[in-house]
């Protein structure tokens, strides 16, 4: 299986996000190379839309976008390509872009976002290669595993979401509190 095309959403605690405050932190980011090993490019602002990518930072690897979708806006991190690495690396390395993009967002001033960790999505953006099938998730379930156990615990469970004319995607209970900084010390 092939390493790229992953998506990871972490959840925010707040309902209520102002999308447009997120706009100059990202072109700071992209300014500042807050992400180092990235590319980062623009930023798109789709806050207009209802239940839509909200505002998506448009990099060369991956996208990071702040996502309203299913009226629950969260971080979520969208590797388009460049990773080098086997199948689990992938995964996790996913799981940890997320999550300390999240840290960061947590970080700057003004913003007050609080993300919890108790549940996130996974998916896969690429339906040819794993369409959203129980073949796909005995495929994916003990990377999942693993990556969820690394980041989070051992407590998670796993719930296959979403029809045959979407992309595969699990949501993961994770069974913890943690926060964003204690899920990315245990990693």
């Amino acid at each position: 299986m092939e390493p790229t095309k992953f998506q990871v959403k972490v959840y925010t605690k707040s309902g209520e996000i102002e999308l447009e405050k997120l706009v100059p932190v990202f072109h700071e980011w992209i300014r500042n190379k807050k992400i180092p090993d990235e590319l980062l490019i623009d930023v798109a602002d789709y806050a207009h839309v209802p239940q839509g990518p909200g505002v998506v930072l448009i990099g060369h690897q991956s996208d990071y976008y702040l996502d309203v979708a299913d009226d629950r806006p969260g971080l979520l991190y969208s590797r388009k390509r460049g990773f080098s690495g086997d199948f689990q690396a992938g995964i996790n390395d996913a799981f940890r872009r997320a999550l300390l993009a999240c840290k960061m967002l947590e970080e700057e001033g003004g913003l007050d976002f609080e993300f919890e960790t108790s549940e996130v999505l996974f998916r896969v953006q690429d339906r040819l290669n794993a369409p959203n099938a129980d073949s796909t998730y005995e495929a994916y379930e003990p990377a999942l595993k693993e990556a969820t156990s690394m980041f989070f615990g051992d407590s998670a469970s796993f719930e296959r979401v979403g029809g045959p004319r979407e992309p595969f995607a699990v949501r993961i209970k994770t069974g913890g509190t943690a926060s964003v900084d204690e899920s990315l010390a245990r990693a």
